[in-house]
C-alpha cells in the first residue's frame, strides 16, 4: 500500500472525483421513471451490479460507501480527523443494534462507510464489549449498559450516543481550527433545533435538559434562561457562536415562513459551505474529507430519487429535497 501522503491523496482524488455521479445523470433520473433512474446508475457503473434492480439500491449504496471508506482510510495521512467523519456511520449502526437487541428484532437496518464493518458492531452489541470503540464511546456505551439493566430505555440511547459521538469530535477536532468550527457549530445548530422543537411541542423546560447536546459556543445556561422568553430573546444568546450569522439567518427565514426546516437548510448549508471553501487546498485534509462527504450526498441523492420515483412521491417534491441536500447554489 503507498505510504499516505497529501500528494499521492491529491493524484488519486483527481480519478476519484471524476467518478462522481454528475448533475445531469441526477437530472436524467429525476425526469424519468425508477427504471429509467436504474438505468442512468447502470451507465455509470454505480455499485458495480450487473442487472440491478430497483430492490438492489441500497446493496449499491453500500458497496459505493464501502470503496469510499476504503478509499479514505488508505489516503488520509491524518486518520484521526478523517475518522470522524467515519465514526459516523458507526455510531448511526450502534444505535440501531442495540435497539434491535433490546426489542429482540433480527431486520437492522445497516449504514455503510463506517471504520467497523457489520460484524464486528454486531459482535459488540452482542457480548457487550465497547474496547475497540474511542474511548469516549467506550465509557458511554459501558454506562447504556448498566442503565439498561436497571431498566429498558430504547428512546435514551439515541441522545446518550449523540452526546458522545460530539464529544469525541470536539476533543479530537480542538487543534484543528476547520474541523473545531465544524463540529462546534454542529452542536450549536442541533442544539437550537432540539430548543425549538420542544418549543413547539410544549415541553416542559426540564426536558431540554434531557436532550441537550455539548455546548459549541452557545451557552446551556442561556439556552434554558431563554425557553420560556420570547423569540427575540434567542436572537440574542447567540454572540458567542462560530455560525452566529449562519444561525440568525435560519431563525429569520423561520419567522418569515414559519418552517423550522429554514434552521436545518441553512444549518446544511453553512457546514457544507464551511468545508467546500477549503476544496482546492491539495496539501491538506480538506479534499480528502470532501470526498468522503460528496459520496455520503451521492448515496443519499440516489436512495432519495429511486424511493421517491417507487412511492410515487411528485418530482417537484423530490427536486426539492435534492436542492436542500446539495445545499444552495
Amino acid at each position: 500500500m503507498p505510504q499516505p501522503s497529501y500528494a499521492y491523496a491529491c493524484a488519486r482524488l483527481s480519478a476519484l472525483n471524476k467518478r462522481l455521479i454528475e448533475p445531469q445523470t441526477l437530472q436524467r433520473m429525476l425526469d424519468g421513471t425508477a427504471s429509467d433512474a436504474m438505468r442512468a446508475l447502470s451507465d455509470v457503473r454505480y455499485g458495480n451490479l450487473s442487472d440491478a434492480t430497483e430492490a438492489d439500491v441500497e446493496r449499491m449504496i453500500e458497496r459505493e460507501m464501502t470503496d469510499a471508506m476504503n478509499e479514505v482510510r488508505e489516503l488520509s495521512p491524518n486518520p484521526a480527523i478523517t475518522d470522524l467523519f467515519l465514526l459516523r456511520a458507526d455510531v448511526q449502526n450502534l444505535k440501531v443494534l442495540l435497539k434491535a437487541r433490546l426489542l429482540n428484532q433480527t431486520d437492522a437496518v445497516f449504514t455503510p462507510g463506517g471504520l467497523y464493518d457489520r460484524e464486528t458492531l454486531s459482535a459488540m452489541v452482542k457480548d457487550k464489549q465497547y474496547a475497540a470503540l474511542p474511548a469516549i464511546l467506550c465509557e458511554a456505551m459501558n454506562a447504556l449498559e448498566k442503565r439498561l439493566e436497571i431498566r429498558v430505555e430504547p428512546q435514551v440511547i439515541s441522545i446518550a450516543l449523540d452526546r458522545a459521538y460530539l464529544r469525541h469530535a470536539l476533543e479530537t477536532s480542538k487543534k484543528h481550527p476547520v474541523f473545531s468550527q465544524y463540529f462546534r457549530a454542529e452542536a450549536d445548530f442541533d442544539n437550537v433545533l432540539t430548543f425549538l422543537r420542544l418549543r413547539a411541542m410544549g415541553a416542559s423546560i426540564e426536558t431540554l435538559d434531557e436532550v441537550i447536546l455539548p455546548e459549541g459556543g452557545v451557552k446551556y445556561a442561556d439556552l434554558y434562561n431563554a425557553y420560556e422568553l420570547s423569540f427575540d430573546a434567542l436572537n440574542r444568546i447567540l454572540g458567542e457562536s462560530v455560525c452566529r450569522e449562519a444561525l440568525l439567518n435560519g431563525l429569520n427565514a423561520m419567522q418569515r415562513t414559519g418552517s423550522i426546516s429554514e434552521v436545518e437548510k441553512a444549518r446544511d448549508n453553512y457546514l457544507l459551505s464551511l468545508l467546500s471553501s477549503h476544496k482546492y487546498e491539495s496539501e491538506t485534509i480538506y479534499p480528502i474529507v470532501g470526498y468522503y462527504l460528496a459520496k455520503e450526498r451521492e448515496g443519499r441523492a440516489v436512495r432519495l430519487i429511486i424511493t421517491g420515483k417507487r412511492n410515487g412521491i411528485p418530482d417537484s417534491v423530490i427536486r426539492e429535497r435534492l436542492v436542500r441536500l446539495y445545499g444552495e447554489r
